[in-house]
């Protein structure tokens, strides 16, 4: 009855599977944070605006729970990854404790290990928490036995630090800070969740060659035109030229490439090449399902996380990085912690071959 291979997504349907548009949202979700929200103010509605304004503020949260999620479990450590419940009944009632917003079980080899999970997010370089709500979500790991670990994204940097909040100095009697250096010092996305980094060879990238396509046509601020690309091709850090490279080693470039653009009366050269920083593998999976769904959408980390070979996977960037490198790739790099984790068991060790 013919062949039970499935045909590779188109990329409108990639984009309707791995974006979400800002509105409107999908029903379900939408249902769970209008409720969260309302509960949240405890059904006191003080206005549309201020409301609004609540539910934009849980459905944020949520996203960056969900998005870390699904990067946990790409990164191909992670077994088990479960949003908590904050919903819950004890004898007698308590506040002494704050529920996390995630379990997480890391296996490697035949060793395992798991830990309770707070997310948060900061426009600013710096995390600070009240000391009575920190009391509060280690109230709830030492209940169920569990390491409590902070998940941090400064937005500015754009990707995830994994690290133990006993590395927060406190800042007066009722706060503690935990500062980016110090974060990076110890993140443990590497050596607990599987992450890596990759350094690009400096001059490595991708370049398109266009010709002009019909007049160019006047506008207010210039002109605008039509170009078809006649050329695309890579080239490694001795510019050397490639026609054909693998996907992965495509989106390890373009997250950490800087955009060059060559315009000429009739021709147009644009290359992304890479001035020799690193990226990281994460930042890989992120570009990879930006650039697929467009500049207009969210990327829908729900669906990556129920299919994580819908973009690129993890172990093929690992192991294109490896058979790339003195071509494309000057360095792989894994970073241990300043401080070694405490609950991790004997003989861990994430970098083996079958990762």
């Amino acid at each position: 009855m013919g062949s039970r291979d499935r045909a590779k997504p188109s990329r409108t349907n990639r984009r309707q599977v791995l974006g979400r548009s800002q509105r409107p949202l999908d029903e379900i979700p939408a249902a769970h944070t209008i409720v969260k929200a309302l509960e949240e103010c405890d059904y006191d509605i003080p206005s549309p605006d201020a409301f609004v304004r609540r539910v934009q503020h849980v459905d944020y949260g949520l996203s960056a729970e969900i998005e870390f999620a699904a990067i946990l479990r790409w990164l191909g450590v992670c077994s088990l990854v479960h949003r908590l419940n904050e919903d819950a009944f004890n004898e007698p009632p308590s506040t002494s404790w704050e529920v996390p917003d995630l379990l997480a079980v890391f296996k490697s080899g035949d060793a395992s290990c798991s830990a309770v999970i707070e997310v948060k997010t900061t426009s600013k370089n710096r995390l600070r928490f009240r000391t009575d709500y920190l009391a509060r979500l280690q109230a709830y790991a030492d209940l169920v036995s569990q390491p409590l670990l902070l998940a941090w994204k400064p937005r500015k940097l754009g990707f995830w630090i994994l690290v133990d909040p006993s590395h927060a100095r406190p800042l007066n009697s009722e706060r503690v800070e935990l500062d980016l250096e110090s974060a990076l010092r110890d993140d443990l996305m590497c050596t607990v969740a599987g992450d890596f980094f990759i350094v690009p060879q400096e001059g490595a990238g991708l370049i398109f060659e266009a010709s002009l396509v019909g007049e160019k046509q006047p506008t207010s601020e210039g002109y605008q035109a039509v170009f078809r690309i006649d050329n695309a091709y890579a080239q490694d850090g001795k510019g050397d030229r490639f026609d054909s490279v693998p996907s992965a080693i495509v989106w390890t470039l373009l997250s950490a490439t800087d955009e060059r653009q060559s315009l000429g009366e009739d021709n147009l050269v644009q290359a992304f090449i890479a001035p020799g920083k690193l990226t990281r593998a994460q930042l890989v999976l992120r570009t990879a399902a930006s650039v697929l769904i467009g500049n207009q959408q969210r990327i829908h980390w729900k669906r990556i996380g129920e299919n994580l070979d819908s973009v690129v996977s993890s172990r093929e960037v690992r192991a294109q990085a490896f058979a790339s490198l003195g071509t494309f790739i000057q360095f792989v790099l894994y970073q241990a912690p300043h401080t070694a984790p405490h609950f991790l068991p004997d003989g861990w060790l994430v970098h083996r071959e079958e990762y």
